[in-house]
């Protein structure tokens, strides 16, 4: 009887559904089936690089056989343990192979201590927040045209102040829809309320609702009073729409297709086992939930380049210092995980040509793993002239042209849409990129004011200033 040999998964490569289903079953055996836990991540936890490294010269170097030893395969599992009156956050790693809890840490709530957000707890926040007794009498102070909704943008709040004594707090930036337009897509950005309800995210109360202020650079600091009576300030407002459909001027019809056409398909191969080739480069690829694509083991002509290559934080500092503005900072791979914000991109609108699309697994509250479909894409683009010499004498022009390969993926985090690519050159070049598309984040200010902290970009919204840094 011949015993059919089991190759284990390559070290880098994600974990299989197996071996997801495996370690979060050990967390609910670890705390029994009748306690309630709430997953946030399980992703493969990288092996130590001082035991990856003789694994990966044996690969490199051909060497590699059964014998050769491997890493332990481990899983890194985030949750919290419901209870009547807190969520207790915990990170465990567990043997992706046997199912066996090697650590499990309880993270005290002490020192300010506390979870990244969900992709899940966003979705849930407005809903919280418009079935408050203190929102709905806030929003009485404001009278919003007839056929709008509220719609609320939930946000970081930052490190608690000394003086709330909770440590997870979520605050929201309100704003109304024209819903007589029968659109989802309606731009809710243009009609920003002066309001942001605090919410303590463990018991789901609202704490308090902080006023903005609205005034000009000659009004000083202080935030706008609260109104008894009803104040109208979107008197002159007007739509801001983006999506085509609820355009009032056509689209651009003065240009002629653009076809980007590989009649031979891609010029890169996909492993399995997501090992990339492409030219003379070679590297893995993993998907992480908080820093999006991540690259391993980068290689050019089978010569180390780079161990990992990777987004480490994005971090949106904004230059307004009235207060709650101060706390307007957003951490987008620390505290919402740019990974699980990944949009699911599309041939011909995200990326064209002969594309390879990567997709990901994040567990669902319950710890089920949730395909998240394409939200990576790989392709080849024309860069330009790589290299051009004219002789003289002769006239002649020899040139070569840049082809690039592109490792692409699009994070959306509430307005800001963020386009990350690592592009690989034939001249052996790795090249980072960056780009912040979307809408800009606007507050109200009062109709003729203006103000050093921003530009008004239409009447009675201010964009205010900010950066986005970046770091890898």
């Amino acid at each position: 009887m011949t015993v059919p040999v089991v190759v284990a998964p390559h070290p880098l490569a994600e974990l299989t559904q197996l071996e997801f289903i495996q370690a979060r079953d050990a967390i609910i055996k670890a705390h029994g089936p009748d306690q309630p836990l709430f997953f946030r991540t399980i992703y493969l936890q990288e092996p130590a690089k001082a035991e990856l490294l003789p694994f990966l010269e044996a690969e490199h170097t051909g060497h590699l056989t059964d014998a050769t030893p491997r890493p332990t395969r481990t899983a890194f599992v985030e949750y919290d343990v419901l209870t009547a009156k807190a969520q207790v956050f915990h990170r465990a790693v567990v043997n992706a192979a046997t199912g066996q809890v090697l650590s499990n840490e309880e993270v005290p709530r002490t020192n300010n201590g506390f979870p990244h957000y969900n992709v899940n707890e966003f979705q849930l926040f407005e809903g919280h927040c418009m079935k408050s007794e203190k929102v709905q009498e806030a929003l009485k102070e404001y009278t919003i045209p007839e056929g709008f909704e509220y719609c609320i943008d939930p946000w970081p709040y930052g490190g608690p102040d000394e003086d709330d004594g909770i440590p997870k707090v979520m605050q929201g930036l309100v704003f109304v829809r024209d819903a007589r337009k029968n659109n989802p897509d309606t731009n809710h950005y243009a009609y920003p309320l002066p309001l942001i309800p605090v919410m303590d995210w463990s018991t789901k109360e609202i704490i308090r609702i902080d006023r903005l202020p609205t005034g000009g650079s000659e009004d000083g600091m202080e935030p706008s009073p609260a109104s008894k009576e009803p104040r109208n300030i979107f008197a002159k407002s007007v739509p801001a729409e983006y999506a085509p459909e609820l355009l009032d001027i056509p689209p651009r019809a003065d240009l002629k297709p653009l076809n980007v056409v590989q009649p031979e398909g891609a010029s890169f191969k996909i492993h399995p086992d997501n090992l990339i080739e492409w030219q003379k480069w070679r590297f893995r690829l993993s998907i992480s939930p908080r820093e999006g694509a991540v690259l391993h083991d980068i290689c050019y002509e089978n010569r180390s380049v780079l161990y990992r290559l990777s987004y480490s934080e994005l971090t949106v500092p904004y230059g307004d210092p009235r207060a709650p503005f101060h706390r307007k900072q957003a951490f987008d791979f620390g505290d919402g995980g740019i990974g699980r914000a990944a949009n699911s991109l599309k041939l011909g609108c995200d990326c064209l040509g002969a594309i390879h699309y990567v997709d990901a697994c994040f567990p669902a509250a319950d710890g089920t793993p949730t395909k998240l479909d394409s939200v990576v894409c790989l392709h080849e683009q024309d860069g330009g002239i790589l290299w051009k010499h004219t002789n003289f004498r002769t006239d002649r022009g020899v040139v070569a042209r840049m082809r690039e390969f592109v490792v692409q993926f699009i994070g959306t985090l509430a307005n800001y849409e963020y386009i990350f690519a690592f592009k690989f050159d034939q001249a052996g070049g790795i090249t980072v990129e960056t780009r912040a598309t979307g809408m800009v984040s606007v507050v109200g200010i009062e109709d003729g004011k203006t103000s050093k902290y921003g530009n008004v970009v239409s009447p009675g919204i201010l964009a205010q200033n900010h950066q986005h840094i970046f770091a890898s």
